[in-house]
């Protein structure tokens, strides 16, 4: 890795983040994708994904990428190849390597023209086994070459979110290193030294270890955010309870912590949902009993019910609804397994009751998949306008800064329901407010 020359098959929202990256820190990289339309944008500067940062990166640093629709030529003269593809769930939830294999194949195929040690990551997400079971010995059958000895396997899944992938790529909690062998992780584990803005302990271990570890870590994450939303389902039963005030307070211990500990809508996104069901299915073909992420997504699923009772309380003869944000977190316009897309469109399907939506990214896709049974408007306060609630759905920083004053003169009757505690306290009381986790309000 002292040359820093690395390639990346795949230039989706992660695969083209880490390009841009790893050229902010000074590598020289090879992107492939088999879309001529995503390697034509990059070779002209553009960026083919909407991703904070990357526009910008691309066009600062883009003298140090190059793509290209062929998996040789991708890997030829590099001394690292990330496998970024996508691994979409199968019926079941498990993981499916469609795409992945043939990613394998053709990397494996390119390092048999290869001189030196070179090193292979499986970088997406994949189920526990598939490294050391199917890509390794893929590999070593398309190459001709010994995992080990004349290249080394990795399994090293990156912890980003959709809208900060670059920030959180360099910036990493930890790094986690799953290894065929101590010197493909020795390589993984000075590559990021050299990598990361900041310091991270790397944790190395068998892959499988790591695949292990991966969903593992997600279904942690996505026990923390239904753990606060059971929380504010209690104190919401409870006159004068604040369920932001009690995970606040718990959340001081060091042994609980305060991230992801907060309630609002459940979690959405193109990986929470998934990896969540992706260790059941793991753990049931292991004859494993996993009572809490069943829990877990049972307790995700009905926060979107809860929601649409709420305003059927709050406009029994129904009305016109304004809601503010669509994608499952700000900064990003991904609509996968969005909540607040979902209460769209169970309101838009409930006859009594006229939809208005607006979000600073996401109109477009939202279009595609709300068609016209909603109206769509061009600022928040143009969707306000008439509405008789107000739900806020997603927490974009603008919509903190709504005031009294404007959704008393927009709306026609100012009544909010706050699903993530976005408006102003002083600005609240002047409204009728109600708010995921207040108690004695939904």
């Amino acid at each position: 890795m002292n040359r820093g020359r690395v390639s990346i098959i795949g230039l989706g929202k992660l695969g083209l983040s880490m390009a841009v990256a790893f050229a902010k820190r000074g590598f020289s990289v090879n992107g492939m994708d088999v879309n001529p339309d995503t390697v034509r944008k990059v070779q002209q500067g553009i960026s083919p994904v909407d991703e904070t940062d990357v526009q910008a990166l691309l066009a600062k640093h883009g003298d140090r990428i190059r793509a290209t629709e062929t998996v040789a030529d991708a890997v030829r003269g590099t001394n690292l190849t990330c496998i970024v593809v996508a691994t979409p769930s199968g019926p079941d939830g498990s993981f499916s390597n469609a795409q992945l294999l043939p990613a394998a194949e053709q990397v494996g195929l390119a390092l048999r023209e290869k001189r030196g040690y070179h090193v292979v990551a499986i970088t997406c997400t994949v189920m526990p086994g598939t490294t050391d079971e199917v890509v390794r010995p893929l590999l070593e059958r398309a190459s001709g070459k010994k995992c080990g000895r004349d290249f080394g396997l990795v399994y090293n899944p990156e912890f980003i979110a959709l809208g900060s992938v670059v920030r959180d790529f360099l910036n990493p909690d930890f790094v986690l290193v799953g290894e065929s062998d101590p010197k493909a992780g020795r390589v993984m584990e000075r590559l990021y030294g050299r990598l990361c803005e900041n310091s991270p302990q790397v944790a190395r271990m068998k892959c499988v270890e790591a695949e292990i570890a991966k969903i593992a870590l997600n279904c942690f994450c996505t026990m923390k955010i239904s753990y606060a939303n059971m929380l504010a389902e209690v104190a919401e039963k409870v006159p004068g309870a604040d369920a932001r005030v009690i995970t606040d307070a718990i959340g001081l211990d060091r042994r609980i912590g305060r991230r992801y500990l907060a309630p609002g809508l459940g979690f959405g996104g193109p990986c929470f949902p998934r990896d969540n069901v992706a260790f059941r299915a793991f753990a049931k073909r292991k004859g494993v009993s996993v009572p809490i992420p069943e829990a877990v997504h049972e307790t995700n699923r009905r926060q979107v019910r809860r929601v649409l009772e709420t305003v059927k309380h709050l406009l029994p003869k129904g009305g016109r609804v304004a809601i503010l944000g669509l994608p499952y977190k700000p900064h990003t316009s991904v609509l996968t397994e969005s909540q607040a897309l979902e209460i769209a469109h169970g309101l838009s399907r409930c006859k009594t009751f006229s939809v208005a939506v607006y979000d600073p990214m996401a109109l477009d896709n939202a279009r595609k998949l709300l068609g016209r049974r909603v109206a769509y408007a061009d600022s928040a306060l143009e969707c306000l306008q008439g509405a008789e609630l107000c739900i806020i759905a997603t927490p974009w920083p603008e919509f903190a800064r709504l005031t009294a004053r404007q959704l008393q003169e927009q709306m026609k009757r100012p009544c909010v329901l706050d699903c993530w505690r976005c408006l102003n306290p002083r600005e609240a009381t002047r409204v009728d407010y109600h708010a995921v986790g207040l108690g004695n309000v939904l």
